[in-house]
C-alpha cells in the first residue's frame, strides 16, 4: 500500500450465535451477497441451512425473482421475501425441508394451499427452498461478489446447484431450473470532511451500502468506522491521493468545504467507471470546478459527468437532509444505469 494512503477495514459482523431460534429479531440483510454470506458462515460452523429463493411472483409482491432468505436449522434468518406477511412461515417450512432433507416449491398467496397466510398485496409468491445447499457453491459466489463480480445461479427443483457466468445469465425458469443473475453490491465512496460527510456515512451503512470512506480528518474517518464503513482512508495530501478503484457499480461523492482536495480526486474519479461522481457546492462552486477540471486537461465528456450541486433536493443546508437528498440521487442513477 502507497505511503500516502492509510487504510482500515472493518470486518464483517460476526454471524448470529447458534441459539438464535425463530421469533427473534430477524436480520434483514438484503443483498445476495450478504445472504450467501450467511449461509457459508452458518455451514462452515458445522450447521445446516436453507437457502430460500423468489422464483415467481403474480401481481405487487414485496421482492422481485431471485430474492433470497436463509434460515439456519435454530431458526437464525438474513434477508427476506416479504414485508414479514409470510416470513415466519417460511421459517418453519424451510426447517420442515432441512428435517425432511428434500427441496421444495410453495406459493403464497392467490393459488396457495395455505389458506391461513394471506398476502395483503392480492397477489403471489413462488418460492424454492433449497436444504443444505452445495457449500462450495455458496462459498464461490459469496467470494465472487465480495469481490465485486457479477454471478449467475441455477437452482434445480431436485437441490443441484451450480454458479455461472453472470454476464449471460437471465431471471427465470429455465425446464426444470430457476437461474437468476446478482450483481455486487451498491458501492459509495465519499471522500471529505465535516457532519455532510457523516450524515451520509450513517445513512449508506443503515441502507446496506458497500462503504468507503476518504478524509485527510481522522477525526471524520474514527467516527465514520464507529458508524459501521467497511473501509476508511487516510488523506494526505492533494497531490498524493490514493489510485481509483471504482468499477461500473460505484458511486464517488466528494463532501469538501476545502476545495484543493477536489480536483485531483474528480480527475482520478472521472478517469474510471463510476456510474455517479458527484461534489458538494453551490451552482458557482460547480462552475469553478468545471474550469479547474478543463484547465487540468480533463477532456469536456468527463467533465460533463461531474454534478454539482448535488442531491435531487436543491440546497440543502441541513447536514441529514442533504445526505437523504444525495443518496436518493445516488440510488436513482443506480437504478437508471444501462442493463440495470
Amino acid at each position: 500500500m502507497s505511503s500516502s494512503v492509510s487504510e482500515t477495514a472493518v470486518g464483517r459482523p460476526a454471524a448470529a450465535p447458534a441459539d438464535v431460534f425463530a421469533g427473534s429479531r430477524p436480520n434483514r440483510l438484503e443483498h445476495p451477497g450478504d445472504v450467501m454470506g450467511f449461509v457459508a458462515d452458518t455451514q462452515e460452523r458445522g450447521d445446516r441451512c436453507t437457502l430460500v429463493v423468489v422464483t415467481g411472483t403474480v401481481g405487487g409482491a414485496v421482492r422481485a425473482p431471485g430474492a433470497m432468505m436463509a434460515v439456519s436449522e435454530h431458526g437464525a434468518t438474513a434477508g427476506y421475501v416479504s414485508n414479514g406477511c409470510v416470513d415466519a412461515d417460511i421459517v418453519f417450512q424451510a426447517r420442515q425441508a432441512m428435517a425432511a432433507g428434500r427441496p421444495r416449491r410453495i406459493r403464497y398467496g392467490r393459488g396457495s394451499p395455505f389458506f391461513d397466510v394471506r398476502l395483503p398485496c392480492g397477489g403471489a409468491i413462488d418460492l424454492l427452498l433449497v436444504p443444505d445447499p452445495t457449500a462450495q457453491v455458496v462459498r464461490n459466489a459469496s467470494t465472487a461478489l465480495a469481490d465485486r463480480r457479477s454471478i449467475g445461479l441455477r437452482l434445480s427443483s431436485d437441490g443441484g446447484m451450480r454458479l455461472l457466468d453472470g454476464s449471460g445469465t437471465e431471471t427465470g425458469w429455465r425446464d426444470d431450473a430457476f437461474t437468476a443473475r446478482y450483481e455486487p453490491k451498491l458501492r459509495l465512496r465519499i471522500a471529505g470532511g465535516g457532519p455532510e460527510i457523516l450524515a451520509l456515512t450513517k445513512l449508506a451503512v443503515a441502507a446496506g451500502l458497500e462503504t468507503v470512506v476518504q478524509s485527510p480528518d481522522s477525526g471524520t474517518l474514527w467516527e465514520a468506522a464507529e458508524y459501521g464503513a467497511g473501509t476508511v482512508v487516510r488523506l494526505t495530501t492533494p497531490n498524493a491521493v490514493p489510485k481509483a478503484s471504482d468499477d461500473a457499480g460505484t458511486a464517488v461523492v466528494l463532501m469538501f468545504h476545502d476545495h484543493d482536495w477536489e480536483t485531483p480526486l474528480l480527475e482520478a474519479a472521472l478517469a474510471g467507471t463510476a456510474f455517479y461522481v458527484g461534489a458538494l457546492g453551490s451552482r458557482r462552486t460547480q462552475t469553478l470546478r468545471r474550469q479547474a477540471l478543463a484547465d487540468r486537461g480533463v477532456p469536456p465528456d468527463r467533465v460533463d459527468r461531474v454534478r454539482g450541486p448535488i442531491g435531487l433536493i436543491p440546497s440543502m443546508r441541513d447536514a441529514s437532509m442533504l445526505a437523504v437528498s444525495a443518496l436518493a440521487e445516488v440510488v436513482a442513477a443506480f437504478h437508471a444505469r444501462p442493463g440495470a
